[in-house]
């Protein structure tokens, strides 16, 4: 298993990530949040509010960063946010644990999808506390 598909698969099992937006006055605003799926496209999507902070500093900037770390690995992710609010998407990604942030259900107008498109990934392996791997990975051109 190369590094890309190590780090995939670490995310895939339900891992808590800090995803960074770029506020209105230039600074990261990280914040936790759960994967909701990632693609074949090795999109990474995330359910959220319309009306949060976050999506406002999206629809600015859609510049964003992500990272996650465990003792086997910590990895950085830069790529670009697409905010979706098309229902079929929604209702495609739609699962129980969404259903706690938005009550009212897969109709609900506050909620959305945010896509994570990666475009670089840098990682550390660790192999013991003197022994790391630092790979930096194009995932797009």
């Amino acid at each position: 298993m190369n590094t890309t598909d190590k780090v995939f698969a670490q995310l895939k099992r339900g891992t808590i990530v800090s995803l960074a937006s770029i506020n209105s006055n230039g600074y990261p605003r990280p914040v936790p949040m759960a994967i909701v799926t990632i693609d074949k496209e090795k999109n990474i999507w995330f359910a959220t509010s319309i009306k949060s902070d976050k999506v406002k500093a999206y629809k600015e900037n859609p510049r964003a960063g992500l990272s996650f770390h465990n003792n086997e690995m910590s990895a950085s992710f830069t790529g670009k946010i697409t905010i979706v609010e098309e229902k079929k998407r929604k209702r495609e990604m739609w699962n129980e644990a969404i259903s706690f942030y938005f009550p009212e259900g897969v109709d609900s107008h506050d909620y959305c999808l945010l896509k994570f498109a990666p475009e670089l990934l840098r990682t550390v392996m660790i192999k013991d506390i003197y022994k790391y791997e630092v790979k930096t990975i194009v995932l797009l051109s």
